[in-house]
């Protein structure tokens, strides 16, 4: 393990040294400085290309991070809070105003230039084309996935195909290049990624290999064909999307290497993912080499972020029926903790503790909400040093298969609703109803009817549904929802669906509403079962509720100041100013952002 750990995450620092003249954070002010290391030679060997090439991994397979650093993998920063799935003791707000400097910001080219003097120098090698050919696919999907992330942040970004001389002005202060443009160039990479890259390269699960590309290119059109569809409403731009992002998919589900692993928990409480069938790509972590703390923050901290109300609603009942549509028999309403956990799809028990409700002023390690969420915590280690420390060595999905099946039944609902395809039940039975077969999951498969789907002959029709959603999309995005919990995601869904409101804590109640709370009733029940350390009414006088009287669900934030708030401004990241400034200084032209 501490070998895999090592190839995958340490630095290399004989990359430093070769190039050198790629490492200024921010070339267009900084002036290249070549090194007489970075010869042709070293370019000719696929040992020195792979050590090279490992430098660039940490960049976009953060993992679970290192140490007390947190990731974008369940709370406390903007990627995983920037949402509807947590309730938050204090809101993280969107940006308010465009940053003075880019310094710490993602607009950034430095990693741009990097990898196109890298392919520059792999197409001048000695290799023959076959390893020539893999290479440049590796380094191009890095690229595709550099220029995908500024797009999904900025829009409109400036394509810098080759590294530019630093004298270079006009090509270097070029106007923002149009999102279709770019994207197009980002499909370009991608196909040849798909096309070139080896099927096998290096350790399965810790290299990137074709099946890497194929599933990266399902996610990143995915999100591009349905931007274009919601946000720009260009039907011809979302069809190309997501038609790409549909062949990525269907290159990993038909390629027979993976399938889905029995017991959903171990995605993300593994000490190994090692050989797991589901995992395409994942972070190895091992004891004194790399550790992480995401499992102490779940098991030992305060979880100031904590399941919203929103987020727990959207797990159905064990019949597969959303819990507020009338004919759920199942569904025992929401106003006692065990009544509302009880037959719920068990994903949701994967995800919450079900032994009770961690207040504030009850449980020492308590959550905002009331729903303390344990999708990290391996049982057999958190009372061990890696579960209370920084410490923790369990593994890190970064890409999963069971991600790919979403993505593609979402990418062929999308396209039928353009008119593009037609939705078939064999969609669902090789993505959604696989799912549901999980042994740990075991929940009805869900079957085509019309322009509805139905389980066990009744039609779902879930009363909370957004009018402008089709009913077969919402039950989609749902089951997105609840099988990809926490995984880093969710701000991206909702911001290429044009639903950002789902974040505003004003615009959606829910986001800002933990569990239901009798105290009364809580008092009485708690003191049944400790009758030893009795409570009163006042241990639980910090809990706010969003109504008078002892009785209504906890509401962690009540001044409305306080709240997050959404506007049209935030679907993109506004341009930092001295960039713009540092334009002008040339003579050239950077625009902003609309609404900055």
């Amino acid at each position: 393990m501490a070998n895999r750990m090592k190839k995958i995450n340490l630095g290399i620092t004989l990359l430093a040294v070769i190039l050198t003249f790629i490492s200024c954070g921010d070339f267009l002010t900084c002036n290249p400085k070549d090194t007489v290391t970075d010869t042709p030679d070293f370019w000719n060997s696929e040992d020195n290309i792979r050590t090279a090439v490992l430098d660039i991994y940490t960049n976009f397979f953060v993992g679970y991070n290192e140490g007390w650093n947190r990731s974008d993998y369940f709370s406390e920063t903007n990627i995983a809070d920037w949402n509807d799935d947590n309730a938050q003791e204090a809101a993280t707000f969107f940006t308010k105003v465009a940053p003075a400097s880019a310094s710490g910001s993602n607009w950034n080219f430095t990693l741009v230039r990097h990898i196109n003097v890298m392919l520059n120098r792999v197409k001048s090698s000695t290799l023959d084309d076959e390893a020539k050919n893999h290479w440049m696919g590796v380094l191009r999907f890095f690229r595709a996935l550099e220029y995908s992330q500024l797009v999904n942040l900025y829009g409109d970004v400036p394509y810098y195909e080759e590294a530019l001389d630093n004298k270079d002005y006009a090509g270097l202060y070029r106007a923002r290049d149009k999102r279709t443009d770019v994207m197009d160039k980002v499909l370009d990479d991608l196909n040849f990624a798909s096309q070139n890259i080896r099927i096998s390269n290096g350790e399965a699960g810790l290299t990137v290999n074709r099946d890497v590309a194929d599933a990266y290119g399902s996610r990143l059109m995915l999100f591009e064909g349905t931007w274009e569809k919601y946000r720009e409403q260009n039907t011809e731009y979302a069809k190309k999307y997501l038609e790409a992002a549909k062949v990525f998919a269907e290159a990993v589900m038909n390629s027979g290497r993976y399938h889905l692993c029995n017991n959903f928990l171990d995605l993300t409480t593994s000490e190994s993912l090692a050989g797991n069938p589901e995992i395409i790509l994942y972070r190895s972590y091992a004891e004194g080499v790399v550790t992480h703390s995401l499992m102490s923050f779940q098991n030992t901290l305060i979880e100031v972020d904590s399941p919203s109300k929103s987020l727990v609603d959207s797990y159905l009942s064990k019949n597969g029926l959303p819990i507020h549509q009338s004919d759920n028999t199942l569904s025992r309403g929401d106003k006692w903790f065990p009544d509302e956990m009880a037959d719920r799809d068990p994903r949701l028990y994967a995800n919450v503790d079900t032994t009770g409700l961690k207040l504030n002023g009850i449980a020492d390690v308590y959550a905002t909400s009331g729903y303390f969420s344990h999708l990290f915590v391996n049982e057999s280690l958190k009372d061990k040093a890696g579960g209370q420390s920084y410490t923790c060595i369990t593994d890190a999905p970064i890409m999963r298969y069971d991600e790919v099946l979403m993505n593609y039944i979402e990418t062929a609902a999308e396209l039928s609703t353009l008119g593009d395809y037609t939705l078939t039940q064999q969609d669902f039975d090789k993505t959604i109803n696989i799912l549901r077969d999980r042994p740990s999951t075991s929940m009805p498969h869900v079957t085509l009817a019309g322009n509805t789907l139905q389980v066990n002959g009744i039609n779902i029709n879930d009363p909370d549904r957004d009018s402008d959603v089709p009913s077969i999309l919402w039950e989609i995005r749902r089951e997105r929802r609840d099988e990809l919990p926490y995984s880093g995601i969710r701000f991206y869904d909702i911001r290429r669906w044009g639903k950002l409101q789902y974040a505003d804590m004003v615009k959606n109640p829910k986001v800002n509403m933990g569990a239901w709370l009798d105290k009364d009733k809580y008092v009485a029940w708690y003191n049944s079962r400790h009758p030893g350390t009795t409570i009163t009414i006042d241990n639980l006088s910090k809990i706010k509720l969003d109504r008078d009287g002892n009785a209504g669900y906890i509401k962690p934030i009540t001044d409305q100041n306080l709240m997050r708030i959404s506007s049209d401004k935030d679907y993109l990241y506004p341009i930092p100013e001295d960039q713009i400034t540092l334009y002008k200084s040339r003579g050239y032209t950077l625009t902003q952002n609309p609404g900055w």
